[in-house]
């Protein structure tokens, strides 16, 4: 006979063993395995998936008060897998590989932990670049969870100190998760809900008509103030909406996190930002209204998906989230926008079909010369002028125009093009070529596309000879035309001139270009070469004196070149 005892003891190791082998898998999904990556209050001032510049914001931002220096942990135990050091990008990055399958990163540092720094030192010597991408063998440096790493700085192209701050999963490198599933944030604030977008399309989804309808606030509850008439019986909708945190920058407001639509109780589009993925980023520019940000700088989500859109964030979707009104009568819609925290904000109105026909314009009277369809490549070309967009590159067709604007001789080596709708977004690149004015062939090298968008800012654009064609990328539509840059950068010394004793410990020299942009730079101490850092922002190169130099008389050079290979070489005798 089996006795208590044993009986006891048996369900106790049965209790054990399911203990421990569920407390072995437990991490995976655990929302408590990391620790924030700063000691600090968490003030955020960019969170996770909101549309910028032609991307999702793939981690959060961290305010840190206008201060650098502070110290970032390791948010678990694991090892550095990468270290990345940019003029502009994240700046000074490093990647963490942790062994439950996540990956962390830390963006805009301004220096990483003494031995980490000693290495990257090392490495920027021995490649002579400032610029290094670095994979170090994962037993080099391994860390535990909340080891000092880095200090929070202000690289890159960060407009104001903080830590950008990402996990992504297994993949290491593909899909960034919103790190607010781990790292808690007080928020007790719903998101704002400014208005109410009516997009009407003719029959081949090109625009026809908007309009942009006020809403009446009561508490966490919007809605329009008369019952909405459309004229098609297709119709697709968009909210103006944008959130706010307790714990942010005063003037912080931020994406949207979620949207649910339905009407009449059916939901027929909803996204949910928790994950993304690097490949799907510039898909930012048909999740919201483009021309409206481009115009206006506000952000309006569309509620339905344009055929060309092909992001993975969008779950439930009906009909690509287009309204379908069969008949005369009032529908109720409703649109739930919420954050992160599960703070909710609801818009409810009304809206029917009209029962008198009200024809929208199918073709535009004037000021087109092509129908580009999105699900083709789409080409147009002049005597003078080819464009080619690959198929893929449109998220809805476009009546395509193009307009030429001839010069008298001088600084402009070709017509000025207009070449498509500034407000319409290009996914990936595409192929534009010019025929030039004749240039000298000694000036051949010297000849660059530029482009001049819908603020009028100027930038020249990587460009190459086809024959007797110049050519470039494309990301964007606006004004093209060729110049030539014949202007070598300028170089500016902040605190050192010729025959002067060095009063600091460092030197500082300012850099500029007119037009093609600096690809290269280069100092040298005394005919060594030594470590400029660039500071992309204030276009400011420094080398801080890692050893001291003797005294007496020395030689500073430093070597500056375009895109197109204009050069200025500055060489400073000074004194210790």
């Amino acid at each position: 006979m089996i006795s208590s005892f044993a009986i006891r003891r048996f369900f106790l190791i049965i209790l054990l063993s399911f203990f421990f082998s569920f407390n072995k898998t437990l991490p995976l999904n655990d929302e408590n395995i990391f620790i924030a990556p700063i000691d600090i209050n968490l003030y955020v001032a960019g969170a996770f998936g909101e549309p910028r510049g032609d991307h999702f914001h793939t981690g959060i931002d961290f305010s840190t008060r206008g201060k650098t220096g502070i110290p970032v942990h390791a948010i678990a135990d694991g090892y550095v897998s990468r270290i990345r050091v940019q003029a502009g990008g994240y700046g000074h990055a490093l990647y963490i590989m942790h062994p439950n399958g996540y990956m962390s990163v830390y963006g805009h540092l301004s220096k990483y932990a003494d031995a980490i720094d000693k290495y990257v030192i090392e490495q920027q010597y021995a490649k002579k670049s400032f610029e290094v991408d670095l994979y170090p063998d994962k037993n080099l440096f391994t860390v535990k969870q909340g080891n000092d790493i880095a200090y929070s700085g202000n690289t890159g192209t960060s407009t104001a100190p903080h830590l950008h701050f990402e996990i992504r999963d297994a993949s290491g490198e593909s899909s960034p998760l919103n790190p607010l599933k781990w790292i808690h944030i007080e928020d007790n604030k719903p998101p704002v809900i400014n208005g109410l977008m009516i997009y009407q399309f003719n029959s081949i989804e090109c625009l026809a008509e908007e309009k942009l309808y006020t809403v009446i606030k009561n508490g966490n509850e919007y809605s329009i103030a008369s019952t909405i008439i459309v004229n098609k019986s297709k119709t697709e909708i968009g909210v103006r909406s944008k959130d706010f945190m307790d714990a942010s920058d005063a003037d912080g407001d931020f994406g949207i996190y979620s949207i649910h639509s339905s009407m009449d109780g059916k939901e027929f589009y909803s996204f949910s930002l928790d994950k993304l993925d690097f490949s799907e980023g510039r898909y930012a520019n048909a999740h919201i209204d483009y021309a409206e940000n481009k115009m206006k700088d506000i952000q309006i989500y569309r509620n339905f998906i344009l055929p060309g859109n092909k992001a993975g964030i969008y779950n439930n979707i009906l009909n690509r989230g287009i309204i379908e009104l069969t008949d005369t009568l009032k529908h109720s819609i409703e649109i739930s926008v919420k954050d992160y925290a599960g703070n909710i904000s609801l818009l409810k109105f009304k809206i029917k079909k009209s029962a008198v026909a009200n024809k929208i314009n199918e073709i535009p009277s004037k000021g087109f010369l092509k129908l580009f369809k999105w699900n083709e490549e789409n080409s147009y070309s002049t005597d003078s002028l080819k464009i080619t967009l690959p198929t893929g590159n449109l998220y809805q067709d476009l009546y395509f125009s193009c307009k030429k604007k001839t010069h008298a001789a001088g600084k402009i080596k070709s017509p000025t093009y207009s070449v498509g709708d500034p407000y319409t977004p290009i996914h990936n690149a595409s192929n534009l070529s010019i025929l030039p004015a004749n240039i000298p062939e000694k000036l051949k090298s010297k000849a660059v596309i530029c482009f001049q968008n819908h603020n009028d800012k100027v930038t020249g654009k990587t460009s190459t000879w086809n024959g007797n064609y110049l050519e470039t990328k494309i990301r964007e539509f606006g004004d093209f035309y060729v110049l030539l840059d014949t202007i070598k950068p300028v170089v500016t010394p902040l605190n050192l001139q010729n025959n002067q004793t060095l009063t600091t410990d460092n030197i500082r020299m300012k850099i500029s270009d007119n037009l093609s942009g600096i690809t290269k730079y280069n100092g040298y101490m005394d005919g060594e070469w030594i470590l400029m850092e660039y500071d992309i922002k204030s276009s400011v190169l420094k080398w801080s004196m890692n050893k001291n130099l003797p005294e007496g008389e020395h030689i500073f050079k430093l070597v500056v070149a375009d895109e197109v290979g204009n050069t200025n070489t500055t060489i400073i005798k000074f004194k210790i």
